[in-house]
């Protein structure tokens, strides 16, 4: 009997330099039974020539340039898989993250989704330090530290297909802070899981996403959460 199958969705834009080295660490992965789905945003970079090595190990499908939660609802809506990761193109898993985090969402029915510590690479791929994300057992608690600011690298996340499709997928009207959305909707109705391994591999290149659009798409994720979680954070 196969292992569960597992989807890992790769938008991309504009990020040909380093698309190929996050498609290696997907499909070299321990685990055996992925399918690849890159969701290619509208690039203008040569990603298409890029990719063309891959074709026949990926799912690849181009659209016209709409965003991030875009090309990843696109990509969640073909993945097959019980679980669903979700990669961005500038970073890497690494080698036994899939693996690791399926033993982890069998273990336990009641996770409808689970996240990882990580390390920072720079734009070359070298290391620069490791990031162990914090967690909190206590659903209350993991609720209420998730308002001073989102510590979970979206990157790191598995997902249960049938929990995503009860919460609904990422709000294509925020452009940033679409995955911390996302957990607070989870954390609704689901438990979270968490592995202290550092599973994946954040690329810190100096033309990530930029703060002020963070910050106001926070707010409005932080706003939504109180709706969510009146009993908990009807104070703050």
């Amino acid at each position: 009997m196969l292992p569960p199958k597992v989807s890992v969705v790769i938008p991309t834009y504009n990020h040909s330099r380093y698309l190929p080295y996050a498609l290696e660490s997907v499909i070299n992965q321990s685990y055996a039974n992925l399918e690849v789905i890159v969701i290619d945003d509208g690039s203008t970079d040569g990603t298409a020539e890029v990719i063309k090595p891959y074709h026949s190990k990926i799912n690849y499908i181009y659209k016209e340039n709409g965003g991030t939660p875009s090309a990843l609802n696109l990509g969640l809506s073909r993945a097959m898989g019980k679980y669903i990761c979700w990669l961005s193109a500038d970073d890497a898993f690494i080698e036994d993250k899939v693996s690791k985090q399926v033993g982890l969402m069998e273990s336990d029915p009641s996770l409808g989704f689970s996240y990882t510590s990580f390390i920072v690479i720079d734009a070359d791929g070298k290391k620069q330090y490791e990031v162990n994300s914090p967690f909190y057992p206590n659903k209350q608690e993991m609720v209420t530290k998730l308002m001073e600011g989102c510590f979970i690298n979206g990157s790191s996340v598995m997902m249960s297909t049938q929990a995503l499709k009860t919460v609904g997928y990422f709000d294509v009207g925020l452009p940033q802070a679409h995955d911390y959305d996302l957990w607070y909707r989870f954390l609704r109705h689901y438990s979270c899981g968490f592995l202290p391994d550092h599973l994946l591999a954040y690329r810190w290149h100096g033309e990530n996403m930029s703060k002020n659009p963070l910050e106001e798409c926070s707010v409005i994720v932080q706003e939504r959460a109180k709706k969510l979680f009146p009993e908990w954070l009807s104070k703050l």
